[in-house]
């Protein structure tokens, strides 16, 4: 299983994901596997996958032969994504019903140019099942893979006005505070910010520093509440 987090922040957007992989019936963990990657850029864009991993590999590198990421125009990607998945799926599962075929979910974040020379952030969730059927986020962060924890940290913490650092820490925080209580999330957490200029994926240093800082203000949180007297 897997945690992808994508959110606004400002004009920017921050895309997380942890790199744990999984084999077997999820109701009984098996094996696992923390190499994988899940976040990618695609020229100005950035995508996470979770789900069948192998699948979505094969649906990127179809998207990259496409050349999908030579589209400039936030609009023309996004259609051009959409059209192209569904065309995969299509021809290689044929007549199986859109919901019996392997399970892909994508996060697909970028800009969206506007006639005025402004950029706006785009959020789009694509899931196979529904044949890639395009689903835009408003405020809220996209949340895919094992959300639950993370669904109530992000009620809790995430605002619209949010920096793009803060943005960043509160992705680490809500993958590595899953990864606490659940154990098909795990590994290494990778972090990248998409601006109008493109995506940036973070070095291991930076994230490593992200981590160290949360894991400080949760020890404070944690003294706050052991060495509090009563009044």
């Amino acid at each position: 299983m897997s945690l992808v987090v994508c959110m606004k922040a400002g004009q920017a957007i921050v895309m997380a994901a942890d790199s744990r992989g999984t084999v077997g019936d999820p109701r009984g963990l098996t094996a696992i596997n923390d190499t994988y990657i899940k976040i990618f850029p695609m020229g100005n864009l950035g995508i996470g996958l979770v789900g069948a991993s192998e699948m979505g590999n094969t649906l990127l590198d179809e998207l990259n032969k496409k050349n999908v990421a030579s589209i400039t125009d936030f609009d023309q990607a996004i259609s051009k994504i959409v059209e192209e998945s569904a065309k995969c799926f299509n021809q290689w599962f044929g007549n199986i019903a859109p919901d019996k075929r392997p399970v892909v979910i994508a996060t697909v974040a970028g800009h969206r140019k506007h006639p005025n020379g402004s950029h706006e952030p785009m959020i789009y969730m694509l899931v196979s099942q529904t044949n890639f059927a395009p689903q835009l986020f408003g405020h809220m962060p996209c949340l895919i893979g094992v959300p639950q924890y993370a669904v109530y940290l992000a009620h809790r913490y995430y605002d619209p006005s949010i920096s793009i650092e803060q943005a960043k820490a509160l992705a680490e925080y809500l993958i590595a505070e899953t990864a606490s209580q659940d154990p098909k999330v795990g590994g290494p957490i990778r972090i990248a910010e998409i601006n109008v200029t493109g995506y940036r994926e973070l070095t291991t240093k930076e994230v490593e520093q992200i981590h160290s800082e949360n894991e400080k203000l949760n020890q404070n949180l944690r003294k706050f509440f052991l060495e509090r007297r009563p009044v």
